[in-house]
């Protein structure tokens, strides 16, 4: 009897571990430096593609940052770097797997101007707590049901809230309900097939009925010129009472492993995971 085949994966979180070369330590790297080390490697494989992921549009397919390393590391030469890729659409992980299969051909992958030579790759969940695999239908067919959530922001998040009258973006720097589930709403229904789409309105509702119950939180930043400011640590919310609400918003906590959340996901912020005790986080509150 002939088993049916699976659908492939959809979503896809990678970490990326990366060594300098030679004795120098790496200096402050920033998202702009990290997005360009992926479009470079999905080049090598698929020049065309990697010109489609550099246009400027909204809804970017993918994700990338550089994980904060764990307080208890020190910094300095040879320390290994962990980049962090999601992939967020059918058809990009081929590509990028086979680029990292091939750099033991090439010469060594720059970040920013320090060569770095490919170490660990991890993919499944079992491997690395920031990787993994999905499909947008098994997010949403596997919510489970809850009073609260909690939400930990890896690297610095930041929240696009309109625009100043002179053109300048309006940045939240907290974690207020409607901001993070709202942006992760308009995220969701970006790229999720078009059956899976959210109710923006039921959402909005949701927000409104969420309240903020418990947070450990400071603000970041992503190097760069300017740097990128946000918020990290982690924040618990108490969701409505109201069934179909608290399902909307316990998926999108679900999809932030992948999505990220708020503005500059392709350069660094925005790295977000639904948790569950505080101690899964308390020991990462200081790492970024």
């Amino acid at each position: 009897m002939t088993m049916p085949k699976m659908p492939d994966p959809d979503l896809h979180a990678l970490v990326i571990e990366l060594f300098p070369e030679g004795d120098g330590a790496v200096p402050p790297i920033s998202g702009a430096q990290v997005q360009g080390l992926l479009l470079e490697l999905v080049r090598q494989s698929d020049p065309e593609l990697s010109n489609v992921l550099h246009m400027d549009v909204p809804g970017k397919p993918f994700t990338v940052a550089h994980l904060p390393p764990r307080p208890r590391r020190t910094g300095g030469a040879g320390q290994p770097v962990q980049v962090r890729v999601t992939l967020l659409q059918a058809g990009l992980f081929g590509p990028l797997m086979r680029a990292l299969l091939s750099q033991v051909r090439r010469p060594a992958l720059r970040l920013g101007p320090v060569a770095m030579q490919l170490g660990n790759v991890w993919g499944t969940p079992e491997s690395h707590q920031w990787a993994g695999f999905t499909r947008y239908a098994d997010v949403a067919a596997q919510v489970q049901d809850g009073a609260w959530v909690r939400l930990q922001f890896a690297t610095p998040t930041a929240i696009a809230q309109g625009a100043f009258p002179d053109g300048r973006k309006r940045l939240e720097l907290l974690p207020t309900p409607g901001a993070v589930f709202g942006s992760m709403c308009r995220r969701w229904n970006q790229l999720a097939p078009p059956e899976l789409l959210l109710d923006a309105t039921l959402v909005a509702e949701a927000c409104q009925a969420t309240v903020v119950a418990e947070h450990r939180l400071r603000v970041g930043e992503v190097p760069g010129k300017p740097p990128q400011r946000g918020f990290v640590g982690w924040c618990s919310y108490e969701l409505p009472r109201d069934a179909a609400q608290r399902r909307a918003l316990m998926l999108l906590a679900d999809a932030a492993f992948y999505l990220g959340v708020g503005v500059k996901t392709t350069r660094g912020q925005g790295v977000c995971r639904r948790v569950g005790e505080r101690r899964e986080v308390d020991d990462d509150d200081d790492a970024a």
